[in-house]
């Protein structure tokens, strides 16, 4: 058998492994209770500090692993910032499965010291996964939000509630913002106060205009006033700052395009050259020296790549 007839079976093997730990780890039933056991605390404590044990009483192997590194609560944030509806213990498991594949893979093609590469290069891409959809979602969260406070401050003006108002982006707007917002509605109707479903959504979505909202509607259920004006009052803010960080989107535009080029350009000469002239690239390839070279330029690039970031992420 050929390596490329190794690798088929590897991946097909391993799949179904993936599927095994799947069912395992996170079946249907327990899921349903997971779900219908949070609700009914939440209903009947509010309380946030539970230990994560007490919601997973019936689960083994991942999610109790990952409770002990601590790691749970985080990892099941980040999923939900994603708008992923993936258990933490499940997307473990898929990054166990992706490392093994890419390991397998990496020792067929280029050898043994590969595995460790693609070890690395499985978990790290599956993060920048779960990164790129939660900053994805949350900018389009962002993006809408200033038309959601003057949906809101119309509502309240015709005379609506605040949960009415609330229901209005639910039905009238689009996810991910009519999806948090209903999220407060199911809160509220299995018991949970007003309070802590704003204040579980303002966790949810960690954005400073979402927060100064979020104020405004605690002191309005406390001592009351104007929300209609000073939802109309942070719509205006919120615009006007998206309009200020477009204006900066702009004028940084060339030296993210240098960036992105100065970061690939040797990546892509490296992939180009092997196909040319394996022979010259060789030494790199098929050599100890040559892997300490690539591993030090790799880490170079990373590095580099973290600084231009840096260098282009104005705050403001």
């Amino acid at each position: 058998m050929n390596a490329w007839s190794i690798t088929s079976l590897a991946f097909i093997g391993t799949s179904a492994l993936t599927w095994a730990i799947l069912q395992l780890v996170s079946g249907g039933p327990w899921r349903v209770s997971k779900r219908l056991n949070v609700i009914n605390r939440k209903s009947e404590t509010l309380r946030e500090d539970l230990h994560p044990t007490e919601r997973m009483e019936e689960i083994p192997l991942l999610p109790s692993l990952l409770d002990r590194l601590g790691c749970y609560q985080a990892l099941e944030r980040a999923l939900g910032r994603a708008g992923l509806n993936w258990l933490p213990g499940e997307f473990t498991a898929f990054c166990i499965a992706g490392a093994v594949i890419f390991a397998i893979v990496g020792w067929l093609l280029f050898g043994p010291w590969a595995i460790a590469a693609g070890v690395v290069l499985a978990a790290f891409g599956s993060w920048l996964t779960v990164i790129v959809l939660q900053n994805n979602r949350l900018a389009q969260f962002e993006k809408h939000f200033p038309d959601a406070l003057t949906l809101m401050a119309s509502s309240l003006r015709s005379g609506y509630g605040l949960l009415r108002s609330m229901q209005a982006i639910r039905d009238e707007m689009k996810p991910p913002i009519s999806t948090e917002f209903g999220k407060v509605l199911d809160e509220t109707a299995v018991g949970v106060s007003v309070h802590e479903s704003l204040i579980h959504l303002s966790q949810r979505i960690p954005l400073p205009d979402l927060d100064i909202a979020v104020t405004a509607m605690l002191i309005r259920l406390d001592i009351g006033g104007n929300l209609a004006e000073m939802m109309d009052i942070i719509a205006a803010t919120v615009r006007e700052r998206q309009r200020i960080a477009s204006e900066v989107n702009a004028l940084t535009s060339e030296g993210r395009l240098s960036g992105v080029i100065l970061f690939f350009l040797p990546i892509a000469m490296l992939v180009a050259l092997s196909f040319l002239n394996h022979s010259y690239m060789s030494v790199l390839i098929e050599t100890s020296f040559g892997h300490i070279l690539l591993i030090c330029a790799a880490t170079l690039q990373v590095i580099g790549g973290l600084v231009i970031m840096r260098m282009l992420k104005i705050n403001f």
